[in-house]
């Protein structure tokens, strides 16, 4: 009987908002639970012996000073018996973390990936699942799901991998995991499971008005307005690739001349890394041959003075900002998010963008912020964010049963 009744969609979503208040203010009461979610005490009690009978909750004596009577007793998330594991997959490295129910990593182990295994991605991924599992056997108490993040793009189905980093690739993993498996297979892009993140445990939790923006080698956009997303969850980012550009600088010449007449201004070409790697090799010749470290010689350049290495970080700053423009004039954002792995978290690249914005708003008296992500560098976090999703919509509390 209790296991239909899990299956209430109403009731999960209760049991979801439940479950997440209880995370959100560790050791509440029943009493305060039943004032912040509007439900009837007599609700409360019934969905919390829920959750505590899932294992998902335990009851902890309070530090309230006792004055009469028993000590007052809170309830908080457990951290004694159900785990996930949690995979960020690159371009060249897997790491996958094993994870509490809060997000502390129990265990974590990083994978190499050669391009010629970007074929055979699937199989490397259950064969290094295994390894993982296997390796941290005395740490594991009970797997209840695995969440996987792509750095690139899902395929249409959101079932495998069209893009993974650079590479175009066709892998489907959805169903080669929960086969070998048989537990419930979180597949997300990075970008979305970055924005849940921010705005559910970092920097954005408490805004309703943001914009968020990833420019490494592709350009990712969402947008938060009256704290829901613009897109829904059907369509985790907007694409911005071809919003053409006025040329703004010389600069805009050495991007367009290797690129057709329609192509020439389009945003992707002047802001990505790719179109990056090309300033940095004409005006700061180097015999880097690692992309990434192009970057980071970029940025040590601009630090040390060189005019050129400032003149190409104000050039991206500017293109940006110049799309960021409209769409704070269109969606009134008050706070701008930027992931960015390198050039994003520069102080002289946010501070010129934070600048440029501001100048040319037209909104009267509207000012933006323009701030880094707590969590652009913290992989396990990211990961982690879209197993705490599933639980706060109640759709993973609804598995457990059948665990």
């Amino acid at each position: 009987m209790a296991k239909q009744l899990l299956n209430s969609p109403q009731k999960l979503q209760h049991l979801g908002m439940i479950y997440r208040l209880i995370e959100q203010f560790d050791l509440i009461s029943r009493i305060d639970l039943s004032k912040i979610s509007g439900l009837a005490p007599a609700s409360i009690t019934n969905f919390t012996r829920e959750l505590i009978d899932l294992k998902l909750v335990i009851e902890r004596t309070t530090q309230t000073p006792i004055v009469r009577g028993r000590p007052a007793v809170g309830l908080a998330i457990s951290p004694f018996h159900w785990q996930s594991v949690c995979v960020v997959l690159g371009e060249y490295e897997m790491k996958i973390f094993l994870c509490e129910l809060n997000g502390k990593v129990v265990q974590e182990k990083h994978y190499p990936i050669l391009v010629n295994q970007h074929a055979q991605l699937a199989q490397l991924l259950v064969r290094n699942l295994t390894d993982f599992q296997a390796a941290c056997q005395r740490h594991v108490a009970q797997i209840f799901a695995i969440s996987v993040v792509v750095i690139g793009q899902l395929n249409r189905r959101q079932s495998g991998i069209a893009r993974l980093g650079r590479q175009v690739i066709d892998i489907e993993l959805q169903s080669v995991l929960h086969q070998t498996f048989h537990l419930p297979i979180i597949l997300s892009e990075y970008f979305a499971s970055w924005v849940f993140a921010e705005s559910s445990l970092g920097g954005a939790i408490s805004s309703d008005n943001v914009i968020f923006l990833q420019v490494d080698d592709s350009i990712n956009m969402s947008v938060l307005i009256k704290g829901k997303m613009l897109q829904g969850d059907k369509q985790q980012r907007m694409n911005i690739d071809r919003v053409c550009l006025p040329i703004l600088s010389p600069l805009a010449n050495i991007i367009g001349e290797r690129l057709p007449a329609e192509d020439r201004q389009q945003l992707k070409h002047h802001v990505t890394y790719s179109a990056i790697y090309q300033l940095i090799d004409r005006l700061l010749p180097n015999s880097l041959e690692d992309n990434e470290r192009k970057i980071q010689y970029l940025c040590e350049q601009a630090e040390q003075g060189n005019k050129q290495a400032i003149e190409i970080i104000h050039y991206v700053a500017d293109n940006i900002s110049y799309v960021l423009m409209n769409l704070v004039n269109i969606f009134s954002s008050d706070k701008i998010m930027i992931n960015s792995s390198v050039l994003g978290s520069h102080t002289l690249f946010v501070e010129r963008l934070k600048q440029k914005l501001n100048e040319n708003l037209l909104l009267d008296q509207h000012q933006v912020d323009v701030i880094t992500g707590h969590y652009s560098q913290n992989d396990a976090v990211v990961a982690n964010a879209m197993v705490k999703k599933y639980l706060y919509s109640g759709e993973l509390i609804d598995s457990l049963s059948s665990i």
